[in-house]
């Protein structure tokens, strides 16, 4: 591939940020009920202008914050999944039920991936990488988001790693200053994993323009990444 097709839209954020979308209890207060996800994105898209060194004006990450569940997939969703480089799925059990979240996968792991030139890559390593947000026991997940490698930190101290995987991010955050060391150090290695893959790979860019032509439910779709 030439060098000059690896070239990508420089208003296109690095990654995309997808999760289930909480809804506010009927007769609550209005309030933003995602509060941890943004708070999440918002320490990951630091951590990755850090480590990319990306210019004024670059976007590092995508999340949409629609707070009514996703009942418009609107233009700028579509244009961030069709050019995004790395895909972080919050893996819970709201997710995998979510027909929103299930046509964000597809629209991402549709698009054709090949590695960049000169990039050295490590078995399982793919621009998709599951993060465990609440736990859902593997064995409960469809075969469409099990076979993906769960993202896992490593060079941690032994502590940390059993708190991700026992407790799932949301869990850090819920834990309060409990929490707050282990949730920062492996908020770090995710963006460190993040900054790997777009180094790593090339996610050629498909804007999906119609939503009837999405899979609305995780079935393995035969759909296979580098």
């Amino acid at each position: 591939m030439a060098e000059e097709q690896f070239r990508e839209d420089e208003r296109a954020p690095v990654f995309f940020l997808s999760y289930a979308r909480t809804r506010t209890r009927v007769a609550a207060p209005p309030r933003d009920t995602n509060q941890k996800v943004f708070q999440l994105f918002v320490d990951l898209s630091d951590h990755v202008v850090e480590l990319l060194g990306l210019g004024p004006g670059r976007t590092a990450g995508f999340m949409d914050r629609m707070l009514d569940g996703g009942q418009l997939w609107t233009d700028e969703l579509a244009s961030a999944v069709g050019h995004c480089q790395v895909f972080i799925p919050l893996i819970s059990p709201h997710y995998l039920r979510s027909q929103w979240c299930a046509r964000e996968w597809d629209a991402f792991t549709r698009r054709q991936v090949v590695p960049r030139p000169d990039a050295e890559l490590s078995a399982g390593e793919t621009p998709v990488i599951p993060v465990n947000w609440s736990v859902v026991e593997r064995r409960r997940m469809p075969e469409a988001v099990s076979r993906w490698q769960m993202f896992s930190p490593t060079r941690l101290p032994s502590d940390i790693a059993p708190q991700y995987h026992e407790e799932g991010i949301y869990g850090l955050l819920s834990l309060g200053s409990n929490g707050k060391d282990a949730y920062d150090a492996v908020v770090w290695r995710l963006a460190q994993r993040i900054a790997r893959a777009y180094r790593t790979h090339w996610v050629e860019p498909a804007v999906p323009t119609d939503l009837r032509q999405l899979r609305d439910r995780f079935e393995e779709d035969g759909h296979d990444l580098v």
